[in-house]
Formats: C-alpha cells, structure tokens, sequence
C-alpha cells in the first residue's frame, strides 16, 4: 500500500506486535479509531476499540452493521465517500467529548455481548449439544 502514493512516512508510527495492554493503553489515548473495510468479518481491533470506549467511525459494510448502529455505538459511512469519511473525522475531532457517548455505548455493547462471562456459558453449552448428537 505504501507504494501506491506519495505518503509522508513521517506521519505514520509503525509499532510492530505490542503486548495487549500497551495497545489498551494507545486505544484508550485516541479520540477516534476509524476502521475502514470491505465486506469481511469484522476483526478483533474495531471490538477492542469499542470495548475501550472510543468513538468509532466504521465503513457501512454488512459485517460491521452487525456491531455498530450508526450514531448509537459509532458513526458509519461509506468507504469510498472519502470527502464525507473526512467531515465526521474533523467533527469528532473538533469536539471528542460530544462524541464521546458513542464510545461509552459501545463499550456497553461489547461487555453485553462478547465478555467471556456471556460467551463462555454460550460456547459450553453448544459443545454439550453437540457432544450428546443435539445439532442445531
């Protein structure tokens, strides 16, 4: 990707793999975490963003449909509207705490849905279906 145009690479910070809780520690500094995608399943950083409580503008994709409700737990746009990706960026920005509710809400989302203590009892019970023959 870096190839393809004329970036000034002294604006990006490459950090190779960092320990979980030093990435906990960059998301939690951040106003704004966008994720741009295609259709494809969403990936483990937009939830740890969200489970981090930070405003979230997403590509209006299926799979990140699924996490986000645009203007509930994050702000969603079209992945090729690049002048109007740009516009909500500037807004949250220009005023982080008026957006800051979208973060609280989708870190509640992902403590309801996805903590382990929701998953775990889901994914137990489904092995014990599945070891006694009850397939869904």
């Amino acid at each position: 990707m870096l190839a393809q145009d004329d970036y000034e690479l002294s604006r990006f910070c490459f950090t190779g793999l960092v320990p979980f809780s030093t990435l906990v520690d960059i998301l939690s500094l951040s106003d704004l975490h966008i994720y741009l995608t295609v259709p494809f399943v969403v990936s483990w950083s937009l939830i740890n963003a969200m489970a981090c409580g930070r405003t979230v503008l997403a590509s209006n994709t299926p799979p990140v449909r699924e996490v986000i409700t645009d203007g509930c737990n994050g702000l969603l746009a079209d992945f090729f509207d690049v002048d109007g990706l740009a516009q909500l960026a500037v807004a949250v920005l220009r005023d982080p705490a008026a957006h800051r509710p979208l973060g609280d809400h989708a870190a509640e989302m992902v403590r309801e849905r996805y903590a382990l203590e929701v998953t775990l009892p889901k994914l137990v019970h489904w092995f014990e279906r599945t070891l006694a023959g009850n397939l869904p």
